[in-house]
């Protein structure tokens, strides 16, 4: 055999280190990666005995094969992602991650509420409604089961608060959009089976498009239940006072307006304009605060007409008058609720003198 025949027959036969590179690229078990990772370094020769560095032999086989397997999606860890986003005013990024969500779970309906109220922050109602209706049309058997068994905290359930939420969002953009009858209907779906904080705040914007309709006997009759609720009952009062001011009744107006100013003296400066600032925590509008007072005129103060408000400012000032009558001060004293000076926010609700 010539040397060129020779030369051929070689290349034609299996290297001597060829089984060890098919080794190398042959798929290595979980344990076999795992043992090699842990013993041998990048720059190292690979133990499969190629001669090449392990980071150019088995090292990418190996991490692949030691990695863990990808877990499945968590739903609940999607539409968690995605309310947060929603907190952040990211509605864009907030609907995709509650359609990601959606996609994992089909029945997650908590999911349909995120897409919907993401389409609301986004402009977008009439894709709002859609989502939002179909939440209602999913949970209408069950919300039709808690009324017939007189429930009343249905925003405890879990299975019950996509219906609320999705209700209660679909009264507030029918308000919105200046469909009153739409908004007080859709708010009963709320305060039917509610009577926590939620169906409180759907009370009063129920009995805010009632008045819109001219009907404040209808609205003081809304209010007067959520008045025996402690968490509600301030603003509960300051609303019965404008239903039953507006229907007429200018006697029980007054009195539900003291119980509320007694409750929050903030209440009067707030709807007067006397104070202002916009309060986007709404956590921190607790009973009594000046915070809960100017949040309840952000969203409740479109209704005081001309005439509300004169008539609160005669209330404010006849407590004024018995206020100092009751201290001895001089007639000349300022009113309870006289507005602060060049703009300045008033920090003294009660009008007692500043500490020395």
């Amino acid at each position: 055999m010539t040397a060129e025949e020779k030369k051929r027959s070689k290349a034609k036969s299996p290297q001597s280190g060829a089984p060890k590179d098919a080794q190398a690229s042959q798929a290595p078990s979980p344990e076999e990666a795992r043992v090699r990772l842990a013993g041998t370094g990048r720059n190292d020769s690979c133990p499969c005995g190629t001669g090449k560095k392990y980071k150019k032999c088995h090292l990418p086989a190996d991490e692949q094969a030691a990695a863990p397997p990808p877990s499945a999606p968590d739903a609940q860890e999607l539409l968690q992602n995605g309310w947060r986003l929603f907190e952040q005013r990211r509605p864009g990024a907030a609907e995709k991650e509650f359609r990601a969500a959606l996609a994992v779970a089909p029945d997650l309906t908590d999911a349909r509420v995120g897409i919907g109220m993401s389409r609301l922050a986004a402009d977008n109602a009439a894709g709002a409604k859609e989502e939002l209706g179909a939440v209602l049309e999913a949970g209408a058997a069950k919300a039709e089961a808690l009324r017939a068994a007189g429930t009343k905290d249905a925003f405890s359930q879990p299975e019950a608060q996509p219906y609320i939420r999705a209700a209660h969002a679909l009264g507030c953009l029918a308000y919105d959009e200046e469909r009153y009858e739409d908004a007080a209907k859709d708010l009963a779906r709320v305060y039917d089976i509610d009577e926590g904080t939620v169906g409180i705040e759907a009370r009063l914007i129920a009995a805010k498009a009632l008045m819109k309709l001219e009907r404040g006997a209808d609205a003081a009759a809304l209010l007067e239940p959520a008045t025996k609720i402690e968490a509600g009952k301030g603003r509960a009062e300051l609303g019965l006072a404008l239903a039953r001011f507006s229907a007429g009744s200018e006697s029980e107006a007054h009195a539900a307006l003291n119980v509320a100013l007694d409750s929050n003296p903030n209440y009067g400066k707030a709807l007067l304009g006397r104070i202002r600032r916009r309060v986007e925590n709404v956590a921190a509008a607790q009973p009594g605060s000046l915070e809960e007072a100017l949040l309840y005129t952000q969203t409740y103060g479109d209704v005081w007409t001309d005439a509300a408000k004169a008539f609160l400012e005669k209330v404010l000032d006849e407590r004024a008058l018995a206020k100092r009558a009751g201290a001895g001060a001089p007639e000349d004293a300022a009113p309870e609720d006289a507005a602060p000076k060049d703009g300045a926010e008033d920090t003294n609700p009660d009008g007692a003198a500043p500490p020395a």
